[in-house]
């Protein structure tokens, strides 16, 4: 098996819609990614980029549900 461009990289999906977060997710582990999540609500998101295991890269819908994720990429950020 070859190296996968993302191999050892933790994930987060933070998508409301099922469709495109199966898909993302599906396409993040063929890559090689450790996917957390998928999740779609605002406080999972928050407790998911709060937590002490590092997070490599996300991706953010930032319209959950009408909430903007604005504050999730701030505590990634952090």
């Amino acid at each position: 098996m070859r190296d996968q461009p993302l191999d050892g990289c933790r994930v987060l999906v933070v998508e409301d819609e099922f469709l495109i977060a199966d898909e993302l997710c599906m396409v993040l582990r063929d890559a090689g990614a450790d996917v957390i999540g998928p999740v779609g609500h605002i406080e999972a998101a928050l407790a998911h980029a709060a937590d002490a295991e590092p997070i490599d890269a996300a991706v953010l819908d930032l319209n959950l549900a009408g909430v903007p994720a604005y504050p999730v990429a701030d505590v990634l950020a952090r």
